[in-house]
């Protein structure tokens, strides 16, 4: 049986399924096997939910003759990536289908971490969150709080309270652009601490636009530790392109580790 799980959601753009590899390679060598054995290690992929229409739409923009596009991969990463932000705050607001259907991801995760935990609700969860992923999981853990979306139907069962995240201890996030979304709000509301001894450390290079500090947003985000790393390397650590090096960054790995060791 497994004593503690391991969460990981990927952010924005078109995802490789294996995306946490790095990740997960570094932390087996911190750790070691023995103590790995004890990780419920479980990868949230909500990138599919909202892949295929953008594929399409895409691929009709290329084949069109009247179309005069340069910069094609910087307009694939605007369409692809700013397209699920995009996407899913109009589902949000509109027709939830795609909303919910990535909670709906979400959840089949952690009830998977859940069994393998022996259906214990009180075994500590350590969440890391890349990019979007960082929106996506915040806003999960409000409706959490909040009985919204998902959330609709009151429940409080063992089981119930495992996914709505109570148990989570640690959250980690990297490449954060939260502020992106509420920077223009005069209040902007963080969710509450989802257990006693929760911490959130948040990760950002300073090269990486799309990667913000977060306790500016106000005093709800006080229990958020900033970290400036240098993610990536002798190509990607000076630019915008260390947004996707943090999977594999020695910090956010070593980060993930100590947290883990805290619950073997």
């Amino acid at each position: 049986m497994k004593s503690v799980a391991l969460i990981t959601i990927h952010g924005m753009g078109k995802i490789k399924p294996g995306y946490f590899r790095d990740l997960e390679e570094g932390v087996i060598e911190k750790l070691g096997s023995k103590k790995w054995d004890k990780v419920s290690f479980k990868n949230i992929q909500y990138a599919p939910v909202l892949q295929g229409p953008q594929d399409e739409l895409w691929n009709a923009m290329l084949k069109e003759k009247t179309n005069e596009l340069d910069a094609l991969k910087i307009r694939q990463f605007f369409l692809f990536g700013f397209g699920d932000a995009g996407s899913l705050e109009y589902s949000a607001q509109k027709d939830p289908s795609k909303y919910l259907a990535v909670q709906k991801e979400i959840q089949n995760v952690l009830l998977s971490a859940f069994k393998e935990c022996g259906s214990d609700p009180n075994t500590p969860i350590v969440l890391i969150a890349q990019s979007l992923g960082c929106q996506v999981i915040s806003n999960y853990l409000w409706d959490a709080q909040n009985g919204r979306y998902i959330f609709s139907s009151p429940d409080t069962g063992p089981k119930a309270n495992f996914l709505k995240l109570k148990s989570l201890n640690n959250l980690i996030t990297t490449g954060c652009n939260i502020p992106i979304f509420v920077s223009g709000l005069d209040a902007r509301v963080c969710f509450d601490p989802p257990s006693p001894n929760f911490t959130w450390d948040n990760y950002y290079d300073q090269d990486d636009v799309l990667g913000w500090p977060l306790r500016q947003l106000g005093k709800n985000y006080n229990i958020v530790h900033d970290h400036s790393i240098n993610a990536g390397g002798i190509l990607s650590s000076w630019n915008v392109a260390s947004h996707g090096e943090y999977w594999s960054d020695k910090d956010v790995i070593s980060a993930v580790s100590t947290r883990l060791m805290e619950h073997l």
